[in-house]
């Protein structure tokens, strides 16, 4: 399995646990250890695929 064939199997599956319209580029991190996510962001876990992903968390709110 190629890592653009992996990613994109990571990306199917985090779209269905997370938002429909992640992309790939959304998602900071991925391994099949443990994560520890830095400020603004969350862990998600893969169970399919067996990988832990770190997404941004975005902040609706609007800033002047």
């Amino acid at each position: 399995m190629s890592l653009r064939t992996l990613e994109s199997a990571i990306l199917a599956e985090a779209k269905q646990v997370v938002n429909k319209k992640l992309r790939l580029k959304d998602i900071v991190e991925w391994s099949t250890g443990k994560i520890k996510p830095q400020e603004g962001e969350k862990i998600y876990r893969l169970p399919d695929i067996g990988v832990n992903i770190v997404v941004k968390e975005i902040n609706n709110a609007k800033t002047n």
